[in-house]
């Protein structure tokens, strides 16, 4: 345990040293012209992933595991400000993902993000944030009696908390009638307490793809 608490620190302590890097990057990227400022429109977003107990970097491509474990995520988006090449925002989101033998996690969470366009419609986004995750066992649970013998329990789940980052790169239909904007996010979060005496910390790695529209093309 001790080992792996040392592996999850090293890797956490790695990936906000990259996180740092990379939104100082995005920050400080020139700038190729500027343009109109936009409303600060409401976005819904929807998203399939495919998830991993797997710290970052690991699995095909360093981004994708297998075996797959499905899930699906609806949220909305709150802009903070108007630029069109450098946004502030919110997120709020609902997703339940599915882990074999493991457990269904129904998760409520928000993270703070910004985005940069880097060219035409293409933008590259980091975002940190957490929540709560509700884990139901995918498995029976059993417990010992003083006689010796086992019943099992009946649980619907138990209360955990997330916290993590996401990397994302999306790409704006800018110039059409309804300006779609189709994204892939990388998101790598800490479920705990997971199981205090053996795993307390799990890592869990989520490959997103997913559209956002504005919520002004409802109206």
């Amino acid at each position: 345990m001790e080992r792996l608490a040392y592996l999850i620190m090293s890797a956490t302590y790695r990936l906000a040293i990259a996180v740092s890097l990379l939104l100082a990057c995005l920050l400080y990227l020139p700038t190729a012209r500027t343009q109109t400022a936009l409303p600060k429109d409401k976005y819904l977003t929807f998203s399939v992933f495919n998830a991993g107990t797997l710290l970052p970097g690991n699995g095909t491509l360093g981004i994708f595991t297998t075996p797959v474990h499905p899930g699906l995520s609806v949220g909305m988006e709150f802009r903070y400000n108007r630029d069109t090449l450098k946004q502030w925002f919110q997120t709020a989101t609902v997703g339940v993902l599915y882990h074999r033998y493991v457990q269904t996690a129904i998760q409520l969470y928000s993270e703070t993000g910004f985005r940069r366009f880097i060219w035409s419609g293409l933008s590259a986004e980091l975002r940190l944030g957490g929540g709560y995750l509700h884990a139901i066992p995918a498995v029976d649970v059993f417990e010992q009696r003083a006689n010796g013998t086992y019943r099992r329990q009946q649980t619907i789940g138990r209360a955990q908390a997330m916290v993590g980052g996401t990397f994302g790169l999306g790409y704006t239909l800018r110039h059409a009638t309804v300006p779609l904007r189709f994204t892939i996010d990388y998101h790598f979060y800490l479920q705990l307490p997971f199981v205090r005496q053996y795993v307390p910390l799990l890592p869990v790695t989520t490959l997103h793809v997913g559209v956002a529209a504005p919520l002004s093309i409802f109206q």
